[in-house]
């Protein structure tokens, strides 16, 4: 069986142009642009603030047909003292799709397919011309519910994200027309603060070579001794029971209690350990 992973890279120049991304970060590009996600989906549930995109795939399926263009969609809060609560309070996954036959996108052969191809991956997906993406959030991405009252020019999912904008320069550019007055690079960069920073998922296929090796790791480990429960307890490292790779410091009270196979999916990244999505 084949395996693709992820890996995160700086976004290149023709990043802006797709419509279909799998990214970490900066805003949402939205399957259906016309329906964006309302604030009221992915407020935390501690601070009551909008959390903001971590990441999206684009994760399509053959089957069901209704799946046939797919987006996952994860939001965090960015406060980290909201984490210390569960997840489900300040974490959302959403998923988004398409069947292949709708009104939102239009397929089209990609430059450097053959004129004789029917491969979907040599297809491009371009948004129809009747489509009118609908306002959302100039800060986070989210359903742009809110216009401001002086302009109408910019439009927000909450107050909060209003106020966010205000003071990092809108104040300033308010009903100025003039395109000279676009938004100043400290503006930018203040927006840009209040979101992840933005990489592109580049998905390619494991080495062979590194999954024989990982498997033939995982075959000695059960050669290896057992206890009275049936567990497997020598193959396994110390740096093995950590969460997060060992360096040379000690932490108190860091071995935590986790099954064989956490233990072993570990390791199995850790064959890869740039990957972002195994």
């Amino acid at each position: 069986m084949s395996v693709t992973l992820g890996y995160a890279e700086p976004l290149d120049d023709d990043f802006d142009k797709e419509h279909l991304p799998s990214k970490i970060g900066g805003k949402p590009r939205w399957l259906d642009p016309t329906r964006p996600l309302s604030v009221d989906k992915v407020q935390c549930d501690e601070c009551t603030n909008p959390m903001v995109l971590l990441m999206q795939l684009y994760a399509p399926e053959d089957e069901p047909a209704e799946a046939f263009h797919r987006m996952l969609y994860v939001f965090i809060c960015r406060n980290g003292v909201c984490h210390k609560a569960s997840a489900r309070r300040c974490m959302r996954v959403f998923r988004s799709q398409l069947p292949e036959d709708n009104s939102i996108y239009t397929a089209q052969e990609s430059e450097a397919a053959g004129s004789c191809s029917d491969d979907e991956d040599d297809m491009s997906w371009s948004l129809a011309e009747q489509v009118r993406p609908a306002s959302v959030c100039v800060v986070c991405g989210l359903s742009g519910s809110k216009a401001c009252s002086k302009c109408h020019a910019q439009f927000y999912c909450s107050r909060a994200h209003q106020v966010a904008d205000w003071d990092a320069g809108h104040r300033a550019q308010c009903g100025n027309t003039h395109p000279q007055m676009s938004k100043s690079a400290v503006y930018s960069r203040k927006l840009q603060h209040m979101m992840y920073p933005e990489l592109v998922i580049v998905s390619e296929e494991e080495d062979a070579s590194k999954l024989e090796a990982s498997n033939a790791d995982y075959d000695d480990d059960d050669d290896e001794g057992s206890d009275d429960d049936g567990e497997d307890n020598e193959g396994i490292k110390p740096e093995d029971m950590a969460l997060v790779p060992v360096t040379g410091e000690k932490v108190e009270d860091s071995e935590v209690d986790v099954d064989r196979a956490f233990l072993l999916f570990q390791r199995r990244i850790q064959k890869n350990p740039d990957q972002v999505i195994l």
